[in-house]
Formats: structure tokens, sequence, C-alpha cells
């Protein structure tokens, strides 16, 4: 396949919950040391080769194989045909290739990183038809499709960046909160997967009042201390009342390995999103090289499993630059 212009866009990986905010809270994350190769992407890059008579999906990637062998089963083609009923008309097919740096089922935001990315770059290259309320609005239905119920908190930082808060009710979806510039989060995938509908299911149909008080309590004290840069009752704060304890029976590693890593200087460790990634946050760079370490070698059986020091991602989705002539010719 040969087109003069390749248009190429990306959207980070993300954290849902945070410990604190469970479906209200969102981070977007990159790796340190930032780099620009495409293998060093975290996260989803799609590209659009050209316009032709047929949707056309090649896929590639370290994390392929976690997908369905039939590459017209994949979110980026069902998210053109939601985007085009959602701009109304009929618009060009078009020649895509997706690289899935992204392991599925793992707490990273995959299925959402998809979503983003497919519909970012649709929007981008049809020029815009939809605003970002609308096209925030159309992510997190495809995303509902997939978790089993619609929520922002990967969607909203994938594409906005940054540490978002959800507002429910409000014309706003989510606001971006500030954020501890030295702070270091460690993301450690395993190597399996986990469906975020089973995740979701094993979690309680309802809080009594004072869970529900003390929920909201932590998110209200969190977010305080975000905003007056009160790093010890931020940390304090980060206590996952309502998903960590009916899904630890998940991971059962994380008492032992929360021991291990706060020895070390850790400052919280918790379950990104649905897991069974876990993020320890850390107060510096060298604390974060000792945690991935520990995290690295306890998961190092598995070829799949990934560890990476991140700092939070202040770009979300994103166009890139064109590749050069002879990683053009690879795919």
């Amino acid at each position: 396949m040969t087109n003069s212009t390749i248009h190429r866009y990306f959207a980070p990986a993300s954290t849902g919950n945070f410990s604190v905010g469970f479906d209200l809270l969102g981070a977007a994350f990159e790796p340190l040391p930032v780099k620009s190769a495409d293998d060093e992407l975290f996260g989803d890059v799609l590209e659009i080769h050209a316009e032709q008579s047929e949707l056309s999906l090649q896929i590639s990637g370290r994390y392929r194989h976690q997908l369905p062998a039939d590459s017209s089963d994949n979110l980026v083609l069902s998210c053109f045909y939601a985007f085009e009923q959602a701009v109304g008309k009929p618009l060009p097919r078009l020649a895509l290739h997706l690289q899935k740096n992204l392991p599925v089922g793992s707490g990273l935001g995959s299925s959402a990183c998809s979503i983003v990315v497919a519909c970012y770059a649709f929007n981008q290259y049809f020029g815009q038809p939809l605003s970002q309320s609308q096209l925030l609005q159309l992510m997190a239905e495809a995303e509902g499709g997939v978790s089993g119920s619609v929520h922002y908190d990967n969607v909203a930082p994938s594409y906005l960046g940054g540490l978002q808060l959800m507002l429910p009710g409000s014309s706003k979806a989510s606001r971006a909160l500030p954020w501890f510039s030295h702070w270091r989060v460690v993301l450690s995938y395993p190597g399996t997967v986990l469906s975020t509908k089973a995740a979701r299911a094993l979690l309680p149909k309802q809080l009594s009042l004072a869970n529900s008080i003390e929920f909201a309590g932590m998110l209200s004290r969190f977010v305080s201390a975000l905003y007056c840069q009160d790093e010890d009752e931020a940390i304090a704060a980060l206590q996952d009342l309502v998903a960590e304890p009916a899904r630890t029976p998940l991971i059962p590693e994380l008492p032992v390995l929360r021991r291990g890593l706060t020895e070390k200087g850790v400052l919280h460790l918790g379950i990104s999103g649905a897991g069974p990634t876990l993020f320890a946050l850390c107060p510096d760079d060298n604390t974060a090289s000792e945690a991935a370490a520990y995290l690295q070698q306890h998961y190092a059986k598995n070829a799949d499993a990934c560890t990476r020091i991140c700092q939070l991602s202040a770009a979300g989705a994103r166009a890139l630059p064109q590749p050069s002539a002879d990683f053009g010719q690879r795919i």
C-alpha cells in the first residue's frame, strides 16, 4: 500500500479510578524518558493511508496477538460507523492501520485508547465536524459497549490529557485537576488479561450511607489537597473504598507487593482501572526506578508483562508526524 500522505494519530494510556475516585478520576500517562520512536509510544497509533471503495484495517504492534484474528471485529471499525452516524452523512471509506501498543484487558485503558485514537483521527481527517463535547460523548458511548456501562474516566484523559475529574450532570464532562510535577507513576502490567465486565461484576451493587459519605469525603479530600498542593494530605486520601476490596481476590499478590514497595519509599500502590495492572505512586525518580525493578522482577516470567516509569501526560490525543519512507515500506 502506498500513499504520498499518511495521516497518523496517537492516544495515550490511561489509569481509571486512581484509587480514590471510582469512575470519577482518570489520568493519562507517558513514559520517561520521553521518546519519539513508535515502539516507545505508550498508547495506540492509527494511520489513515488512503480513501478507497471499502473500509479496511491492518493491525500490528506488540499486543496484536491479543486481538481477534479477524480484524473486521475491531473497535476502530465500529467507531468509524458510529462516527459516520453521528456526522449524519456517508463518508469515504478508508485504508487504516492500527499499531496496538497497549495490552487488552489490562487496566491501562486499552479499549478506550483504541476508541479515542479512532474517533479523534476520523474527526481530524474529515475536518472536525463534531465538537469536543460531541466527540467525547461518542467515545464514552463506544467505551460503554465494551465495559458494560458508559463512563468517562479512561476516554476523557486519553482524549484530553492530564488528570481529569468527571462532572456528572454538568454540560462539561470533565475538568483537569492540578498535579504534583515531581510525582512519578510506575505502571506494571503482569501479562494476564482481565475482563473489565468481569471485574465490574464483582463490585457491590450499592453502598451504605456511611460508605457513600466516606467515599465522597476521601475524593473531596484528595481534590482539595491537589488544589492546595498539600502532598501529605493528597497521599493520605488515596484510599480505594469501592473497587479494591472487591477486586483484591483477582490480584492476590497486591497486599504483599504493597508492603514491599512501601518499604522502598513508594507513596501508594493501587489497581489501575479494573486491573490487573498496578500503579505505584513515587515521590521521585530514584524511588520510581527501584519500584519498577521490583515489579519487573516479580512479573518477569510472563513475556507479555510490561513495566513503565511514567509521568502525567499533559497532552492527550494528537496528530503525529508522517513516518519515514522505510517505515512505510515495512507495513
